[in-house]
């Protein structure tokens, strides 16, 4: 029985070991360049956030083609003027209505393609028209399920390189 069971115990070990090796590992913080724009921005990667968001200003919704849009500026890094606005306009996924303890608020959830590393990720993101301060964009597990893994003691660990 003892020898049935190392042999178990080896065989569980090894389909997990490859699965492991293969997941990127993420800083708490990391750089992203906002594509196809590449405006580059702070990106904290959340797990405690069940929903992914990115804080805007001067949001204006319209109409497009019979289609919802929404036009925004998120600020953003410049290495020689240091942070600018970048004005974006995304069409409008759907409207979301979240609760707090404030009462409950609708936000319009967009697709934002973000360079991570050197890999391309279309997320659908938030808008919130609220700033706490800090990283503009914040990834939840809605997005860190299938990202990767972050390692909480590290930060900008990867320089966004994909190619456009």
């Amino acid at each position: 029985m003892r020898r049935y069971t190392t042999v178990l115990s080896s065989f569980m070990l090894a389909l997990i070991i490859p699965q492991l090796t293969q997941a990127a590992v993420f800083g708490w913080q990391e750089k992203a360049l906002i594509q196809p724009e590449q405006g580059s921005v702070e990106v904290e990667l959340s797990p405690t956030s069940p929903k992914s968001s990115i804080e805007v200003h001067d949001l204006v919704l319209f109409q497009k083609n019979g289609e919802n849009w929404a036009r925004f500026s998120v600020p953003v890094m410049h290495a020689l003027t240091g942070t600018t606005d970048l004005t974006l306009e995304r069409k409008v996924l759907r409207t979301e209505k979240t609760k707090s303890a404030f009462g409950s608020t609708q936000h319009q959830l967009v697709r934002m393609s973000l360079c991570l590393g050197d890999k391309v990720y279309a997320e659908d993101l938030m808008l919130k028209t609220h700033s706490k301060g800090g990283s503009p964009v914040k990834l939840g597990r809605d997005v860190l399920a299938h990202l990767g893994l972050v390692d909480a003691s590290r930060f900008d660990t990867l320089k966004p390189d994909c190619k456009p």
